[in-house]
């Protein structure tokens, strides 16, 4: 269906059938195209440059998936990476073999749930190919001129010597080094994974996104700004390089809430919406706990609107990552709950103080752990601080606008959500203002709040609008938007290192950390 000649480029709302809704326009067509493409493109490139271990948190995932294909247990005190990484824990294993006493080995502290989806997306290459995963490709080195003191040994090979300088004191000879080159093949393993959970649900995050703009977008203005903030823009682009569980549990919320939008506004019934719901909410709670809270409440407003579909669809859905997560957790360590609830316990029996553990002097921003700042301190720089969401993706402050304004009764769209918005970012940054003091560790952003940015991003068009007419409006959103890509810049090449606003303090003595 072509788009209406006399139509034009820019202000329509969608009516509540979505058979009624006019076409995309021409203009938000094309560069919705290139900014997707764009986007993307950016991010294969960075993520199939990086190297495949570049932080003890992914190291700490690898040698899980190590240890299933290579050894078949959970254990990863064989891992040839594992000193690579301090986020594992020292606890006797679950189920040691019949009539001997359990010996404690290493574990990685992460859930072992992803470990175990990557091992098992990596087991047919590793059976069909025999080549093991920390095998190494090595290379002969070539023949090379190199310049020697005079007062080194020379070669045993006098016809190897070129040329000697006396006066200079020394020679050129010919050499060519004994250990070869080696090649990791773990790259070719590691880095289609990589590419498979962040850079390809990034492709269908923004296709699923230009669709919701379609929707919530009342102008150009802020189709076009909303959807290159989403490509552009926020902590999950840096992420998306590097094996985590931050952007997995982006994307398993953002497509949890696409169902539920076309269920509570569209008014879509079929099965498969409640199935796609119920999924990604509880996935998304695999990947970041704290999302459970998130579950509960889609849970909640699926049975308002459709108990029937929820129960039948919604909740079995929902059971398979729950059982897999709790599974996985028995498998590994013979309880049900994850081994980093132990933390925080002290004494010689602490799966994380081991002799020679990490955690015992922990610095940087883990010097915190024991040093904590007082909280109100804490809550600034998670906000607009050194780690916060608006000082490093200042656009996301138009989201919370345009949350008040559909709050207040201002605007009508996206009522409910702003609310469930509201409810959910108040809780998740108390949470963690409550439980943690280190804001991550060593990484670009508070990581553990970035399961949000597609809520917040849903909402942001609403708040973008006024650009559309007032300049000032324009060249503000405009800012904001510079602000957010230069973040995504400064941090694309390494996502486990401080944000920009952390080194600038340190550079001018603003701020301490220890080394």
């Amino acid at each position: 269906m072509a788009y209406p000649p006399d139509l034009p480029d820019t202000v329509y709302m969608e009516p509540d059938d979505p058979k009624l809704r006019p076409p995309r326009s021409p203009t938000r067509r094309a560069v919705g195209q290139i900014l997707i493409v764009a986007s993307v493109a950016l991010m294969l490139g960075a993520t199939l440059k990086q190297k495949a271990m570049i932080s003890a948190n992914d190291i700490s995932r690898w040698c899980t998936v190590w240890s299933l294909l290579e050894r078949g247990t959970y254990a990863i005190d064989e891992c040839p990476w594992q000193l690579g990484t301090q986020d594992k824990v020292l606890i006797p294993e679950p189920f040691p073999p019949e009539g001997e006493e359990p010996v404690k080995r290493f574990y990685s502290s992460k859930p072992p749930l992803l470990p175990t989806i990557i091992a098992g997306m990596l087991y047919p290459a590793r059976a069909i190919t025999g080549v093991p995963l920390d095998a190494k490709v090595e290379q002969e080195r070539s023949l090379r001129k190199e310049v020697q003191s005079l007062s080194d040994e020379p070669p045993s090979d006098p016809n190897r010597i070129l040329e000697v300088d006396e006066e200079g004191g020394y020679r050129v000879i010919d050499i060519t080094p004994e250990e070869p080159v080696e090649w990791p093949v773990q790259v070719l393993y590691f880095n289609p994974v990589v590419v498979a959970l962040n850079v390809v649900p990034m492709l269908v995050f923004l296709i699923l996104y230009a669709r919701l703009l379609d929707r919530y977008a009342s102008n150009d203005w802020a189709w076009f700004l909303a959807l290159a903030a989403a490509g552009l823009g926020t902590n999950l682009v840096i992420f998306t390089t590097t094996l985590n569980n931050h952007t997995i549990a982006a994307w398993s919320a953002f497509f949890a809430l696409y169902a539920f939008l076309r269920i509570w506004d569209d008014g879509r019934t079929h099965w498969g919406y409640f199935a796609v719901a119920g999924f990604f909410g509880a996935f998304a709670a695999c990947n970041e706990l704290p999302a459970a809270l998130f579950g509960v409440l889609l849970f909640l407003l699926m049975v308002v609107k459709a108990p029937g579909k929820t129960f039948a669809a919604f909740v079995p859905a929902a059971l398979v990552p729950i059982l897999a997560f709790l599974g996985t957790i028995y498998l590994a360590t013979g309880e049900w709950t994850p081994v980093y609830a132990k933390f925080s316990e002290e004494g010689p029996d602490s799966p994380y103080r081991y002799p020679g553990s990490y955690w015992l002097t922990p610095l940087a921003m883990d010097w915190f752990d024991q040093n904590p700042e007082p909280w109100w301190v804490y809550l600034l720089h998670l906000t607009i601080g050194h780690h916060g969401i608006f000082s490093l993706t200042p656009v996301v402050l138009f989201s919370f606008w345009a949350m008040v304004r559909s709050m207040f009764g201002f605007d009508d769209r996206l009522r409910a959500f702003s609310w469930l918005t509201l409810v959910l970012t108040s809780a998740i940054v108390a949470f963690y203002v409550w439980q943690t003091h280190n804001y991550g560790g060593s990484t670009q952003g508070a990581r553990w709040l970035f399961w949000l940015f597609p809520f917040w991003l849903i909402l942001l068009p609403i708040g973008l609008e006024g650009g559309q007419d007032r300049p000032w409006v324009r060249w503000l959103t405009l800012a904001a938007l510079g602000f957010a890509v230069f973040n995504t810049g400064y941090g694309l090449q390494q996502p486990w290192s401080h944000p920009w606003i952390v080194d600038a303090m340190e550079h001018l003595d603003l701020y301490e950390l220890k080394r």
